[in-house]
């Protein structure tokens, strides 16, 4: 048995699962629109209740969702998975932030927070990573840390059908590899990135222009795990299993 297994059993990769929000009363948010068009709502007859309409098929809308800080400084492995729905597809898209607590604090700030590119759907703040979805002119895709992007990646949204959204970090020295995933297609495997936020929050944000769609959100979960300083006697315990392995050999 290798130690890294030893690890695993000992209990130094807990996993902390939070429930973000799921429009039903559970979990909790803020949300500001910064453009002409009404801020967004939480609406009746999600696939599990409630949902949150985001986007409503109006021009002119920057609409955001932040979610508090959960606690993931240390963080090693995070995932963020949520279902969304998208209809009347046309303009502009939406993005996922792990924004920065320690640049931006806990507190909702608009996409492009610290000088970055300012469009909702890239997903770009100071210090943070984002994965930005965008609709106009077909369905592409791109990540990035400190506002610096990835080029365009295809992906596939159906019009009109509840699909599931996953995006996923690994921590990599100072970075972190990040994958995405919707309805089930991969976006990005593995994509490096050159850096990432140690204690980051959630936001959530869409824009139209001219042009306009539909965009719900439902069951916005987080999932992180991290490795805490191990205690003297739990180090002198994996020490003996380590030896008691090799003498197995």
């Amino acid at each position: 048995m290798k130690i890294t297994h030893y690890l695993i059993l000992a209990g130094i990769v807990p996993a902390n699962a939070a429930l973000l929000a799921d429009f039903d009363g559970n979990g909790s948010f803020t949300d500001q629109a910064f453009k002409s068009a009404p801020i967004g709502s939480v609406v009746e007859g999600g696939p599990t209740g409630s949902y949150y309409n985001l986007l409503n098929n109006t021009g002119d809308a920057g609409n955001h969702l932040a979610f508090p800080a959960t606690g993931t400084a240390g963080w090693q492995t995070a995932t963020l998975s949520m279902d969304i729905r998208a209809d009347n597809i046309s303009a502009d898209g939406f993005g996922v932030g792990f924004v920065d607590v320690a640049t931006h604090g806990n507190d909702l700030v608009r996409s492009g927070a610290g000088g970055r590119r300012g469009e909702e759907e890239r997903a770009a703040y100071a210090n943070s990573v984002g994965v930005g979805f965008r609709t106009f002119n077909g369905t592409n895709a791109t990540v990035n840390y400190d506002g610096v992007e990835s080029g365009d990646v295809g992906y596939t949204l159906p019009a009109g059908e509840w699909v599931s959204v996953e995006v996923s970090m690994t921590r990599s020295g100072d970075g972190a590899n990040i994958s995405a995933s919707i309805g089930g297609e991969s976006v990005f495997t593995d994509f490096a990135l050159a850096g990432a936020p140690d204690d980051f929050r959630i936001q959530i944000a869409g824009r139209t222009g001219g042009a306009a769609m539909d965009l719900d959100i439902d069951n916005v979960n987080l999932v992180t795990s991290q490795i805490p300083e191990p205690s003297g006697a739990l180090l002198a315990g994996l020490g003996l299993l380590a030896l008691g392995a090799r003498r197995k050999r």
